[in-house]
């Protein structure tokens, strides 16, 4: 009671208004949150269409100011330094604290792509997707990366400017020159073998008994037959040589 009166007087002198001197009020008890506003609704006459962002498996609604995409099943917007997400398109927002992380790799100007049709300065030859197929398809298209195959890509370079497909080719041609290399060491390989394998008939065939052989021949004795023995009945020694005793001794009948 003294202390009302006492503030009660010090704001008639001093000419305060007794409500700037009130206590403020205490703090909200545990469990009870400040209620933060939801967005306007935004009034679609038809399902609204989406365009997929390249390089992303986000979608976006390009038919209205506000910002509305779809990613992995959710619908989200931003407003008012919030975002809120809904599976619906027009209903149903809450709000999503902090900023979804797909959010990082949308260029802030692709609107401006969009109006252009264009992605890293180049072609961006993109088509509408109804709502209808989006609902239908989009956990399929996520399992499968159909979007990240060639025959479904509908941009040319990439937004930084790079050359769509350059890294994919440059990965399927080093693959592919792998496998050549592998076949080619192969046949080498088995070229080698081949060449050994003949080489080694050849030295087999020309060399060793052959020469001796070839050698005997030469001197006039003959052909090897059976059991080591020429043509004229002389037998060979173990190296394909007539022996020098043998030698005299046919020489000595002949002379007789």
């Amino acid at each position: 009671m003294r202390k009302i009166i006492f503030l009660a007087m010090t704001s008639l002198f001093l000419g305060i208004p007794i409500s700037a001197l009130a206590v403020p009020p205490p703090p909200l008890p545990p469990g009870v949150r400040v209620t933060v506003p939801l967005p306007p609704p935004i009034i679609f006459p038809a399902p609204p269409e989406v365009v997929i962002l390249p390089e992303t498996e986000v979608y976006v609604v390009p038919s209205v100011r506000e910002e509305i995409f779809f990613c992995s099943g959710w619908w989200w917007r931003p407003w008012n330094g919030h975002w809120y997400r809904s599976l619906h398109y027009d209903s149903g927002w809450g709000v999503y604290g902090g900023v979804p992380f797909w959010y990082r790799r949308i260029p802030h100007d692709w609107r401006e792509d969009y109006r252009n049709h264009l992605w890293g300065g180049h072609p961006w030859n993109y088509h509408y997707i109804p709502h209808a197929d989006l609902q239908k398809n989009w956990r399929t298209w996520h399992q499968t990366h159909y979007w990240d195959k060639p025959e479904h890509r509908e941009f040319t370079h990439y937004h930084d400017g790079r050359p769509y497909g350059v890294r994919g080719q440059d990965k399927g041609n080093r693959e592919k020159g792998r496998g050549e290399v592998h076949v080619d060491k192969g046949q080498d390989r088995s070229q080698l073998n081949k060449g050994s394998t003949q080489g080694n008939l050849n030295k087999s065939s020309t060399g060793g008994g052959q020469k001796n052989l070839n050698k005997t021949a030469a001197t006039g004795q003959g052909k090897v037959g059976q059991g080591g023995h020429v043509a004229n009945g002389s037998k060979v020694n173990s190296r394909g040589h007539i022996s020098k005793d043998q030698h005299a001794t046919e020489t000595e009948e002949k002379r007789k």
